[in-house]
């Protein structure tokens, strides 16, 4: 039963790999994007995002700028989930300043040309507050295409601070859990938003989207994580019960509907866990698609809501993991 298992894991890997180029011709990369001035670029770049998930997930919500002000370049992502229906709006050139933002103590991230913007005081340990509004044209899809579509949507909300993840994902970012809160209005439909969420803000020097990786945020009643899966290894952490403790690698399923996991912590402790997508989505990156996904399940029992969200190639990181557990 072992060895079929993963023969079908091995398979499913190789199945996710060997399209990722195929995915380049999707009918989200229908409209060529000027993101492909910063592909590989080394110049200063900074990013700010709250996602949340409900509680039951019935709706979920993201916001995200990544600024690269050297280039005179933003990206803004905005997603809305509701009832297993996702709306989705991108865009990879939005005009920058060239100021810096993510070390300033307050900083209003947003785009001249676009109803849109993310605002916070304080920062890192010290964030106390963050407000977030939309006022956009969704498309109704799964693999949107950047730019607006036909579908009127809007949100306005605050997310709550509760307190900062102490293991570092990434040197340069910051992650802090909280709750979040919204008022939403997408395609003629108006419903509150309520629940688990995570701020994070990153700045860096280094290539974006350049080296595969699987980033997750999960959280529910007594437990949250935020892990970065990579070449090399895996970061981050799991808080349970309030008590935070390092990552010290994990194994993961390729991207799927579903996807079996494994935390090992550097306490020794192994936390089983599957999640399941609520729904699977695709943003154009350059001439690739980043693969994002709201989900929702377990992690040793306890259940947890987030989001998944992959960035396939080679080197193969699941196989990777799969061969360090192996060693152990």
């Amino acid at each position: 039963m072992t060895r079929h298992l993963d023969e079908g894991r091995s398979i499913a890997r190789r199945t996710v790999l060997a399209a990722v180029p195929a995915l380049a011709a999707g009918p989200a990369l229908a409209t060529p994007s000027l993101d492909v001035r910063v592909r590989g670029s080394r110049t200063y770049s900074e990013s700010a995002m709250v996602m949340s998930v409900a509680a039951d997930g019935s709706s979920a919500l993201t916001l995200r700028f990544c600024r690269f002000p050297a280039e005179g370049l933003t990206w803004l992502w905005c997603h809305l989930l509701v009832d297993g229906q996702l709306y989705a709006f991108t865009s990879h050139d939005l005009p920058c300043s060239d100021e810096r933002l993510a070390d300033a103590p307050r900083a209003a991230y947003g785009a001249a040309s676009l109803n849109a913007g993310l605002a916070r005081v304080g920062r890192g340990h010290d964030l106390s507050d963050v407000r977030l509004h939309a006022d956009l044209r969704f498309h109704r899809s799964r693999n949107a295409p950047h730019g607006p579509g036909s579908v009127r949507g809007r949100f306005r909300g605050r997310f709550y601070p509760v307190d900062a993840l102490a293991t570092q994902v990434l040197d340069g970012r910051d992650e802090v859990y909280g709750a979040f809160r919204a008022q939403v209005e997408i395609a003629g439909r108006r419903f509150v938003h309520e629940g688990p969420a995570k701020f994070h803000e990153q700045r860096q020097a280094a290539p974006r989207f350049e080296t595969p990786f699987c980033y997750a945020w999960l959280a529910g009643p007594t437990a949250a994580a935020t892990t970065l899966l990579i070449p090399p290894g895996a970061t981050g952490g799991w808080r349970l019960d309030g008590v935070e403790t390092p990552l010290a690698d994990m194994t993961l399923d390729p991207p799927a509907a579903e996807r079996r996991a494994a935390w090992r912590l550097r306490d020794g402790r192994i936390l089983p866990g599957r999640l399941r997508a609520l729904v699977r989505y695709e943003i154009p990156i350059y001439d690739r698609v980043w693969l994002g996904s709201f989900v929702r399940g377990d992690c040793d029992g306890r259940p947890v809501v987030g989001a998944m969200n992959d960035w396939p190639g080679l080197p193969d990181i699941y196989s990777a993991a799969d061969g360090r557990s192996q060693k152990l």
